[in-house]
């Protein structure tokens, strides 16, 4: 039987990527200079990776599950498609502060405005470029959320939480710069968690349900409540399997090096379940290698192997399925309409490890 969730999404993607690439086309031929020409066409073509398009997907899912009546699907797909363009915004930034050299199989933002290096002195060119072309992004995705023609009373619900969401996972991301590459560990303290919600559950999986929940209807938010009870725990979910993923998984799978998560001491759920199985020496000499800031190949293959023996490894994928469970339970809470239930339903399922 066809996953309603890919069924929606394959009508949905090229919806979303004709209108940023439609964008990127009148930004690039209206703009005076030509290296405004050239970063505008950087940043069209990094907004077009091959991606999942979640987000908007998940937007436009929600705004025709709560919408009576007709449904504008082409002008709530600007602010889905602005949705999109934040997150390459963030991406660019991600990479930037993680050093990585790729994203999605291709260049990282700040390694292709590295281009650039051989006209200044400045060793740093391509990340002062690129962090500025996600200023840019920034701007770009407001711009195309004002182009939208719906009323007032929904772009300013919209903006209320489309504020919300960027600081909330400003906040994510920061505390998670503050727990990569850290000196010390203290499982004590849930702070994968805290991570996991702010950067992941609500900013891919919550917040973009509120959104088209806010776009679709005019009176007081009362979804609000059975939308969190669904997605925080398919958020988690979905973190959950790309942290097991970004040790496990493959380059093509992830569109990173394989041991990046490890080498950035990406502080997991994944990494905190291991190191509470962990006992004695075992944990210490795990806990050593996962802070060390130089790990070699062996030690990436040591530290894969302590997640595995600790049971580490189940009892997240155990974790990973029952937080699926919960979202699935949920589902029926939701005022939405079936064929948007089952469009989240595929989803879910999807997840599944």
């Amino acid at each position: 039987m066809q996953n309603a969730f890919n069924s929606f999404a394959a009508e949905i993607i090229p919806l979303i990527d004709g209108i940023i690439k439609d964008f990127y086309d009148r930004k690039i031929k209206n703009a005076d200079r030509p290296f405004m020409k050239e970063i505008y066409a950087d940043i069209a073509s990094y907004c077009l990776r091959k991606g999942k398009r979640l987000r908007p997907i998940l937007l436009l899912a929600s705004y025709e599950g709560y919408k009576k009546g007709k449904k504008a699907r082409n002008e709530m797909a600007l602010p889905a498609a602005a949705l999109e363009m934040m997150h390459s915004f963030l991406l660019i930034q991600d990479d930037i502060i993680d050093k990585s050299d790729t994203r999605r199989g291709e260049k990282a933002m700040h390694i292709i405005t590295g281009r650039y290096a051989p006209l200044t002195y400045n060793k740093n060119i391509g990340a002062d470029v690129a962090v500025i072309a996600a200023d840019v992004l920034f701007s770009n995705a407001l711009e195309l959320t004002a182009a939208a023609d719906i009323c007032n009373r929904a772009r300013r619900r919209f903006l209320s939480v489309f504020a919300e969401t960027y600081e909330m996972t400003a906040w994510g991301q920061i505390l998670d710069i503050l727990n990569s590459k850290a000196k010390a560990i203290s499982p004590e303290e849930n702070i994968p968690l805290d991570i996991s919600l702010m950067k992941t559950a609500y900013y891919t999986v919550c917040y973009p349900l509120l959104m088209g929940n806010v776009l679709a209807t005019t009176g007081p938010i009362s979804e609000k409540k059975a939308i969190e009870k669904f997605a925080i725990p398919l958020g988690l979910a979905f973190q959950i399997r790309d942290d097991i993923l970004g040790v496990f998984g493959s380059e093509e799978e992830t569109g990173k090096p394989s041991d990046s998560d490890i080498n950035e001491g990406k502080y997991t759920l994944l990494i905190r379940n291991t190191i509470e199985r962990l006992q004695g020496k075992k944990r210490d000499d795990f806990t050593q290698k996962f802070l060390s800031l130089k790990k070699s190949k062996t030690d990436a293959a040591g530290i894969r192997s302590a997640i595995v023996s600790s049971g580490g490894l189940d009892f997240t994928k155990e974790k990973q399925a029952s937080l699926i469970d919960e979202a699935l339970a949920a589902i029926g809470g939701l005022a939405m309409s079936q064929s948007s239930r089952k469009i989240l339903e595929g989803l879910a399922v999807l997840l599944r490890l």
